[in-house]
């Protein structure tokens, strides 16, 4: 008797078990920051949903609550996508698959490179189909190397540092270092490598090499 929403913000095109992301809750909320996978030239997002009722009710409260030009019946936001936006997302909408494509193509080659000694990457199980809007490893000394690849040119980035329970905004909560130790080893540990689509084969083998140089000096 839950309601669900969904934070498919990141998903965009990605699917488990067949069904795509943003269809498993009652509303599936995405975004179309312009470091998405499917991206605006400015900050935006969409969300999908298979009931009338609350489609319509988020298309009131997105314009002021209002039902026509003059009547609010309640309380809104002013959360429209302007007319540019949309026409920049609806023409990268149909490149969307060859995005997802060359992402794809290029965590496989990581995959390939990535000395598994040193580096994990999660695998991607049989049921899930990943649209990679970041390719992230878990590394031990992760800082020493995210400055390594620094030197040689290569920008990476922590996807994030601090856990939400150690955030300030959290304090109230109660927890503190060690609630959630995994989630506490990971942040220490994870680390985003360049994945988007412009990227070229020897791009990614570039990386990759550096990551594996980095570990193989010592």
């Amino acid at each position: 008797g839950l309601i669900v929403i969904e934070d498919a913000a990141q998903s965009i095109g990605s699917r488990y078990r067949g069904r795509m992301s943003g269809s498993f809750g009652d509303v599936g909320c995405f975004s179309t920051h312009p470091l998405k996978n499917l991206n605006a030239a400015g900050d935006g997002g969409f969300v999908t949903t298979n009931d009338p009722s609350v489609a319509e009710r988020i298309r009131r409260l997105r314009n002021h609550g209002l039902v026509d030009r003059d009547t609010a019946i309640e309380w809104g936001f002013v959360s429209r996508m302007d007319t540019l936006q949309a026409e920049i997302l609806l023409m990268r909408l149909g490149r969307l698959t060859s995005v997802i494509e060359r992402r794809r193509r290029n965590a496989a080659l990581y995959e390939e490179l990535l000395d598994p000694e040193h580096v994990f990457a999660p695998p991607s199980r049989d049921v899930e189909f990943n649209t990679f809007h970041t390719f992230v490893i878990q590394v031990d000394r992760r800082d020493e190397l995210q400055k390594y690849l620094a030197d040689s040119g290569i920008d990476s980035v922590v996807h994030y540092p601090v856990p939400i329970h150690l955030q300030p905004a959290a304090a109230h909560l109660g927890y503190g270092p060690g609630s959630f130790p995994v989630a506490e080893r990971q942040a220490g540990d994870i680390l985003s490598l360049p994945i988007n689509q412009t990227l070229a084969d020897a791009d990614i083998r570039f990386v990759a090499a550096t990551i594996n140089d980095f570990f193989r000096k010592d």
